[in-house]
């Protein structure tokens, strides 16, 4: 299984990136709206916080398979920053998004069940 869910880490990632990206979190629930301040003066759009000013938080996502789970966190260096603004709850799939990672999972999954046993 963790061979599994590691071949298949990307998926985790992108599903994550995309969750993000509308702002929503692993409870389903969105982060807050960004401030008058933020869409004043920085041109941010009245929509919940997305997490994303550089790309560097983006792209420092990583999943560490432990046994049967998976943890998604990023290696960039606002991770603890934003996790303890915004909860751990940023990260982690939600139900829809998991959904339809097990539906990529399931194959990958079934098939090396399948040549284990061959």
């Amino acid at each position: 299984m963790v061979k599994s869910i590691q071949d298949t880490d990307d998926e985790i990632i992108a599903l994550q990136r995309g969750q993000l990206s509308l702002g929503l979190m692993s409870t389903g629930q969105y982060l807050p709206h960004y401030s008058w301040r933020s869409i004043e003066w920085y041109g941010k759009p009245d929509t919940p916080i997305k997490l994303y000013d550089t790309g560097a938080f983006y792209a420092g996502i990583r999943v560490d398979v432990r046994q049967d789970i998976f943890i998604i966190n990023s290696v960039d260096s606002k991770n603890t920053m934003l996790k303890n603004r915004y909860t751990e709850d940023i990260f982690g799939l939600a139900d829809a998004a998991l959904k339809q990672y097990l539906q990529s999972l399931r194959p990958v999954f079934i098939n090396s069940i399948t040549r284990g046993l061959l």
